[in-house]
């Protein structure tokens, strides 16, 4: 069984290099207990390039979507082999990179006591 170790969290906007043609996306990331990820862009007047890799840097998925209308999505990571993964968000000159770790549940043990 796999889990996710991923909290409720927000994506910061991290400017690299904003320029006044380039809104600031409003996103959210949140981790489901069905083992999906959701994200949640809201309405700017820009694409988007969405992407999710792995620790080595390979690409796990990539799409470029256009965000006037805002955006959810959602992952589903069960299938994801234990390890750190990477969900960035880019838009124009504005990089925002959410990191998330899959890993092992060990099974777990229970002690029954009979009277």
């Amino acid at each position: 069984m796999l889990g996710l170790v991923a909290g409720t969290a927000s994506f910061a906007p991290k400017t690299i290099a904003q320029t006044i043609d380039t809104p600031t996306p409003q996103a959210r990331v949140v981790m489901t207990n069905n083992q999906k990820i959701q994200l949640f862009v809201q309405p700017v007047q820009v694409n988007g390039e969405i992407a999710i890799t792995d620790a080595e840097g390979h690409s796990l998925y990539a799409s470029t979507m256009n965000l006037k209308k805002g955006l959810g999505l959602q992952f589903d990571v069960s299938g994801l082999s234990a390890g750190t993964y990477q969900m960035t968000l880019k838009t124009g000159s504005e990089v925002v990179t959410k990191t998330f770790v899959v890993q092992v549940v060990p099974q777990e043990s229970f002690v029954v006591l009979n009277a």
